[in-house]
């Protein structure tokens, strides 16, 4: 088997030149991402642990701490539906929903988890580690995949403006209507210091 064939085994889909970091798919301020990444079969059960394990944490505080990320999400695909038997290659599937652009989320991937990025693809066919960032870049560019479909539901929001509605709308109800019950002085009050809290998320 040579470099190329490792690099890229059968059935993965390739997509771009390397470095030139575009988005697969977009609605609004969203972008959608897609990576597909060939590994020796022999290490999946170690990589679906390994997702296991950091799914019993809890989100990744350094991965919240990205606010320009709605969604990251990895699996290991041992069998694509519809087919009778197992692939000899096992995969690592990552799908994700961001702000901004291609480039600059992959750059903060490499710079603030980087040994996580290893965990998670050190054991795929031609992962070059997520530093130096430009080596992870083409890395993640030349096994992206193009997305039939991709839906916003909030298009024009960026994460952190959701997440700032989110806390807004919980306060609303959870302050404000109770105190539609009260005299106009004390609901007053009340719609203040309702306001004064929510001010960061407005």
């Amino acid at each position: 088997m040579t470099p190329e064939d490792t690099a890229h085994p059968p059935g993965v889909v390739t997509s771009g030149a390397a470095g030139i970091g575009g988005t697969t798919g977009s609605a609004g301020r969203a972008r959608a991402l897609t990576v597909i990444s060939p590994l020796p079969r022999f290490w999946s059960p170690l990589l679906r642990l390994a997702l296991w394990l950091k799914k019993r944490q809890g989100p990744d505080p350094a991965l919240q701490r990205l606010s320009l990320i709605h969604v990251a999400h990895w699996v290991v695909v041992d069998r694509f539906p519809g087919e009778p038997r197992r692939r000899r290659y096992a995969y690592l599937l990552f799908v994700s929903n961001f702000n901004g652009s291609w480039r600059e989320y992959i750059d903060a991937f490499a710079t603030a988890i980087p040994r996580r990025m290893a965990v998670l693809w050190g054991t795929s066919f031609g992962f070059p580690g997520a530093q130096p960032p430009a080596s992870f870049v083409n890395y993640i560019e030349r096994n992206q995949l193009t997305p039939n479909h991709f839906y916003a539901a909030y298009p024009e929001a960026s994460a952190t403006e959701v997440a700032s509605a989110l806390r807004v709308h919980e306060r609303f109800h959870a302050d404000v209507v109770p105190a539609t019950a009260l005299d106009e002085e004390r609901f007053a009050a009340e719609w203040r210091r309702f306001l004064t809290d929510v001010q960061r998320d407005l």
